[in-house]
């Protein structure tokens, strides 16, 4: 239980484009590898030599997957997805009490006119903003304002901006007027199906029920596939400076993340009720883990002469380049790194090994 909190922050805060066939964070883990330590200008190998010495690996000429399992994960990939497009009940009668959910339209003014980020209307955002009286979301005073106030009506309430509030400077202290459309109050969470519809509403990369399971169950394969001959495989030796690679890589991407939200490591840790040890060690036992799965795709690949030209690697590059926003690969090798602690080729070479050697896996595939 001590690693998950460390697992479930870096899938949010790693991701990179365009990979498939596992989780994002895990994949990108994969496909990060050790920083270049060496003072020599020589370029380095973005992938890992010799894999073999270190790993040895279960015979997947054959990968047999139990069909039930696979029909389970796949029924558990659908329960999860109507979680994420919850449907409540709306109450357009009432009045508003601290601890609702209450969608509202808003307008923001200042001087009678209307300032930049200030508006939630029905032109430009018409599902409304659902916001939960005393989560403190809003600044003070605006959700305290709305108690008691009638469902369907509209109201003009006014607050007064922080003296520092870095979100616009230029409102700093100031007041201003909102005039707030109370819409309705989330009621209970009604249930569900998982039909066309739902599909074509929530899910725009498919097209039906039938689509999505699928692909999807493709994916699921695909990544037992793999997950499979990870597990199976016996690592005799942890290549230290790898691990240590990935340390600062993993550490590298936790704190451009943290950053992002204006919070330090210490901050983060301290609202986890963790230590610095314990980051630590989560932070050397993901390494590991991910120099296994480095070690096992990388040893499959020399077996099976499994390579990436230069014209594969080229597409790619241009695929992240345009994801990126960036015109040449050391614009995105700047990015990288100070995301990702990791060149941009290391990142694609790993990404395009791993899919090839993916491809491969599932050939191997027995259902039983």
């Amino acid at each position: 239980m001590k690693k998950k909190w460390l697992g479930i922050f870096l899938c949010t805060c790693m991701t990179v484009g365009s990979l498939t066939g596992c989780s994002a964070g895990d994949q990108i883990k994969n496909a990060i590898t050790n920083q270049n330590e060496n003072s020599e200008k020589k370029e380095e190998n973005p992938l890992i030599e010799n894999a073999d010495s270190y790993v040895e690996l279960s015979d997947y000429s054959v990968i047999s997957l139990k069909k039930e399992e696979i029909e389970k994960e796949l029924q558990s990939n659908i329960d999860k997805t109507l979680e994420q497009y919850p449907v409540y009940q709306k109450i357009k009668k009432g009045k508003v009490k601290s601890g609702d959910i209450v969608n509202i339209y808003y307008v923001g003014k200042m001087d009678g006119k209307a300032f930049d980020g200030g508006s939630c209307t029905k032109e430009s955002d018409p599902q409304g903003f659902d916001l939960e009286i005393g989560s403190n979301t809003f600044i003070d005073g605006f959700e305290k304002q709305l108690i008691d106030k009638k469902i369907g009506k509209t109201y003009d309430i006014t607050v007064t901006f922080p003296e520092e509030y870095s979100a616009n400077p230029d409102l700093a202290g100031k007041e201003a007027v909102f005039t707030v459309t109370l819409n309705h109050k989330q009621g209970k969470k009604l249930s569900q199906k998982f039909n066309d519809a739902f599909v074509k509403k929530n899910l725009t990369d498919y097209t039906s029920v039938e689509d999505y399971k699928t692909k999807s169950r493709d994916s699921i394969r695909r990544t037992m596939a793999v997950s499979r001959v990870c597990e199976e495989a016996k690592i005799n030796q942890y290549p230290d400076d790898k691990v240590k690679g990935m340390e600062k890589q993993l550490k590298t991407s936790i704190e451009a993340y943290l950053s992002q939200g204006n919070m330090t490591l210490d901050d983060y840790l301290k609202q986890l009720n963790t230590t610095k040890e314990d980051y630590e060690k989560q932070v050397t036992e993901t390494a590991k883990e991910d120099v296994r799965k480095q070690l096992v795709y990388n040893a499959i690949a020399q077996a099976e002469k499994i390579k990436i030209s230069d014209e594969e690697y080229q597409e790619e590059l241009k695929i992240y380049l345009t994801n990126y926003n960036c015109t040449k690969e050391s614009d995105l090798n700047d990015t990288f790194e100070k995301t990702y602690g990791a060149t941009a080729k290391k990142i694609i070479y790993n990404d395009l090994l791993y899919q090839k050697v993916a491809d491969y896996l599932v050939k191997n595939i027995k259902e039983t």
